[in-house]
């Protein structure tokens, strides 16, 4: 893992990186590994940010992966199937005074096309279908929030808030994976 870690990154010119191997039978961790690093034999010449383990600490958005609890959610509670056709509004729509647009204009798409062209418009319109409360109540049983329960010190929960901390468009936002926060791990 830390040797493909290393390749990748050199390739790409990244400053940092995590990489987990999970047995997806199980949820065993196989493997983890982190850049940057440091030898702990010399920790004092090493950064913080080098000494945290970002694979469990580390919190980001996670932007169009998290499309996929916003979809699961909306099948999970009935109002929707993989096969449902959506209007995307050719890549366009106004969430409370907010206009959010697709990467390129979509015409109809069905739920299932929304990962692979990654319609933000279609996951909004599935949010907004669920309504604040039922998709937190998903956002939350997805684990989200809360800690793993990994067996390492210093795991984070992530940033998760409940809707009556979120303004108006929060779900239009929150739905494409933007105003949450979660670990690699997570």
């Amino acid at each position: 893992a830390e040797r493909e870690l290393d390749t990748v990154m050199g390739l790409s010119r990244a400053k940092s990186g995590t990489v987990i191997v999970q047995d997806p039978h199980t949820g065993e961790i196989l493997a983890m590994a982190n850049r940057p690093t440091f030898n702990p034999n010399r920790y004092g010449e090493s950064s913080q940010e080098s000494h945290r383990n970002t694979a469990i600490a580390g919190i980001y958005e996670p932007g169009s992966t998290f499309k996929i609890v916003t979809v699961a959610g909306a099948i999970e509670a009935g109002l929707t199937e993989p096969d449902e056709r959506i209007d995307c509004q050719m890549g366009s729509i106004n969430v409370f005074g907010h206009t959010i647009r697709d990467h390129m204009p979509f015409g109809i798409l069905s739920v299932s096309e929304t990962f692979q062209k990654s319609s933000d418009v279609c996951s909004i319109k599935l949010a907004l279908r669920l309504g604040n409360e039922k998709f937190y109540q998903y956002i939350r049983a997805f684990g989200f929030g809360e800690l793993t329960g990994i067996e390492l010190p210093g795991e984070a929960r992530g940033l998760t808030k409940p809707p009556e901390r979120w303004w108006k468009a929060s779900i239009g936002a929150i739905a494409m994976g933007q105003e949450i926060g979660v670990t690699p791990l997570q």
